[in-house]
């Protein structure tokens, strides 16, 4: 999408232009003066393909996978914190 902006309101409102390309990427601004396009303000094209909020958390917690540790039914695992955060072989 394209949009039109004279280039003293996008001077007074650049933050906000900037959040407007964070949330959506594809859109473009032209500048303009007098009514002629004189430059643009777009995203990078990296931003095209970001790693959403939260995706490489939860890669990562899936990677770790279950504990290989085998804990007793009567022992909990808040008395063996121990055993599972300082494991061997991480």
């Amino acid at each position: 999408m394209r949009q039109k902006i004279p280039v003293s309101e996008a001077r007074t409102q650049l933050s906000r232009l900037l959040k407007q390309l964070q949330g959506n990427p594809d859109t473009v601004f032209e500048i303009t003066v007098n009514s002629m396009v004189l430059g643009e303000l777009r995203a990078p094209e990296a931003a095209q393909f970001r790693v959403k909020p939260g995706k490489a958390l939860l890669e990562a917690v899936e990677g770790v996978g279950e504990p290989e540790i085998p804990v007793a039914d009567s022992n909990s695992v808040a008395r063996e914190h121990d055993r599972y955060l300082y494991r061997k072989g991480r």
